[in-house]
């Protein structure tokens, strides 16, 4: 079994998550019982158009406006739901030589409708709009498919659904939750479109794809003692896992991080925990982000689309106010794909681009952890044609560290940090020595304290420290470090409190005061400065061996040597682009929808504003305005909720 690594990229896989669901995939594969997804006779919100979906196949020289070649029928179980794909996908999954790519890029071509961008957001909505009979022509900037949702825990957030073992969870509690976080930031009227389609997008994409979803298994909300929300869990949606195999010679095509020494924060545990055992072991099993990408892709390329990559979108074409196509760039060449129908902007955010994140975003962002494609194309392209914005400030933010010489693709590499802020025996300190935030906090939220500005100080705490114990790294690692193991330079380890003040800069007395405290109090399993340890979130990261949620996260600094490794705030992606209306339409700055332009994903205005509901709270909302758009630029109407 082919296990691949990730690091975290968006909501997030809890590391038992992953290990509980190769448990219940596992089961699956013995033959278990599983919740059979909806066939296409089955009752739905989303009427279904007869008739085989049409793609574009780019390894066609002549007529690009259909496959070269007819694509079969889809099997069919006696229930009328479709059976699974088929192994091999030579007929549709080829790929095309260089001369064949080099034909394809320089002749112009028309299709219904144009999908920029293959991660969750962008494959949803070329389903989408492939299954209601447009023909589809997808393209994505890299040379793999998938983006950041490839390299994520894989999770959706879909707040509410009937698949509950305790029941429905309903609207009104999801609806109620997102509004006790969302400090006047969200739509009201796409945050509930949002929570009512988000069922209705699962039962379409598991119809239609080779994804299928299960219960991430209690993991709660991020903030679950909110008004309608879940400590127990019942919202987070994992992907089951998806064997490669399937995909044929699209195997080897999804995006993933390199393997490399540390495998920082999901990496390092997801190996460390990845333990269940499946009844295959030949199976070419693969998890997480890429199993999501992988049975998205499944159905996309069942659909007779095969998306097109190493082609970036530079330029939107308009004929009187409508967008009709976009100019695409390749190393053979540009050429333009009219679009009849629409053309959804599915391109990320705008993380690794310096010149907007210091245009936009409202405090310090030092370094992203998705991988580095996500410039802006979609947001400036859109806003070239005067789409009106939203959310620009904000971002998915998240602690970040960043190990000396490491590097992705030339540029410094940040890896999100979780696991060793929550687990007991560490805490976070400014330079003053100052604690600033509940550690075990769910990762988003922390950038306020990150961004606290100071009057006298500036960001007083950004950098930042974490400092932990002898006990702590022998008990748990730390940073990829497992326990025994050599410790690296950049751990500053120091016989006392003092020594690590002089190494790091942070004030020693200071310190000295903090875990004197924390030390007090931890022993009565308190917090009273932050609440850590206080809610059912703050343990799901921490010592799963401990009897009490406190004593997951809580845990004396009092066994020298001493570290402390800096930490500060980045982002899995950035939540701000055109604003929308309902179907992923893009409005103009004069309030009016700009006719044949969709986005969706973190390339439209997130519709939760600064809300982050809990793990796949990225990706809940970018399947499904995928979703919607894809069906409204195929049908010209609205998904029915």
């Amino acid at each position: 079994m082919r296990i691949p690594f990730f690091s975290v990229a968006n909501g997030g896989l809890a590391t038992s998550i992953a290990r509980r669901s190769l448990e219940a995939s596992a089961r699956r594969i013995r033959g278990s019982p599983t919740r059979s997804p909806p066939g296409p006779g089955s009752e739905s919100t989303v009427p279904i158009r007869s008739g085989r979906p049409r793609g574009l196949d780019f390894e066609s020289v002549g007529s690009v406006g259909a496959p070269k070649r007819p694509p079969s029928p889809a099997p069919t179980s006696g229930s009328g739901a479709p059976e699974a794909h088929p192994c091999s996908r030579k007929e549709v999954a080829a790929v095309p030589s260089q001369q064949q790519e080099r034909s394809a890029s320089t002749a112009d071509a028309e299709v219904d409708v144009v999908v920029l961008g293959t991660g969750a957001a962008g494959l949803t909505a070329a389903l989408g709009a492939a299954v209601h009979g447009a023909s589809v022509a997808v393209f994505e900037k890299a040379a793999t498919v998938g983006g950041t949702s490839a390299v994520s825990g894989g999770i959706a957030w879909i707040p509410a659904h009937d698949r509950c073992a305790d029941g429905p969870l309903s609207v009104a509690d999801a609806l109620s939750y997102l509004h006790a976080q969302s400090l006047d930031s969200m739509d009201d009227e796409l945050v509930e479109v949002f929570v009512r389609t988000g069922a209705a997008m699962v039962d379409f994409v598991e119809a239609h794809s080779g994804v299928r979803f299960e219960i991430a298994d209690g993991f709660p909300d991020y903030k679950p003692e909110l008004p309608g929300g879940r400590p127990g869990g019942g919202r987070s949606l994992s992907p089951v896992a998806f064997d490669l195999a399937r995909l044929g010679v699209w195997r080897d095509r999804i995006t993933a991080f390199p393997a490399d020494w540390s495998n920082v924060g999901f990496d390092a545990e997801t190996r460390a925990r990845l333990h269940a055992t499946v009844a295959d072991e030949s199976a070419d099993l693969c998890v997480a982000g890429t199993a999501l990408v992988a049975g998205l892709l499944a159905g996309v390329l069942d659909a007779g689309v095969i998306p097109r990559t190493g082609a970036r979108a530079t330029e939107l074409i308009a004929e009187d106010g409508a967008v009709t196509g976009v100019r695409i760039v390749t190393a053979a060449g540009e050429s333009t794909i009219r679009a009849r129908s629409g053309v959804v902007l599915a391109t990320g955010g705008f993380e690794w681009d310096p010149t907007l994140i210091r245009s936009f975003l409202r405090g310090p962002m030092h370094g992203a952890v998705s991988p580095p494609n996500n410039t802006g194309d979609g947001l400036r392209m859109a806003m070239a044609h005067g789409a009106d914005l939203g959310t620009m400030s904000e971002a998915w933010w998240v602690p970040i560290v960043r190990i000396p010489g490491d590097t992705i693709e030339g540029k410094p590499r940040s890896r999100s940090v979780r696991l060793e802020r929550t687990r007991p025996r560490s805490i976070m300190v400014n330079r003053a020595g100052r604690r600033f935030v509940n550690e075990a906090s769910e990762y988003n939220s922390m950038a306020g304290a990150f961004h606290y500005l100071d009057p006298k100080g500036g960001y007083v705490n950004d950098p930042g420290w974490i400092v932990f114990d002898a006990v702590h790294l022998r008990r748990y690692g730390f940073l990829g470090i497992a326990p025994g193991d050599p410790v690296p330079e950049w751990f500053c380890e120091s016989a006392d409190l003092a020594e690590l003040g002089k190494k790091t800069g942070i004030d020693p007395d200071g310190l000295a005061a903090t875990v004197s405290a924390w030390n007090r109090h931890v022993a009565a399993e308190v917090d009273p400065d932050f609440g850590r340890g206080s809610s059912a979130y703050d343990g799901w990261w921490g010592d799963e061996r401990a009897a009490t949620v406190a004593g997951r996260t809580l845990g004396p600094i009092d066994t020298a040597p001493y570290y402390a490794v800096p930490v500060t705030v980045g982002a899995m992606g950035t939540k701000g682009g055109p604003r929308t209306d309902r179907d992923g339409r893009v409005r103009h700055v004069s309030g009016t929808v700009i006719p044949g332009l969709f986005a969706a994903g973190n390339a439209m205005a997130g519709v939760t504003g600064r809300a982050y509901g809990g793990a796949g709270g990225t990706i809940g909302p970018g399947m499904v305005w995928g979703f919607r758009a894809g069906y409204a630029a195929a049908t010209g109407k609205s998904v029915e909720i």
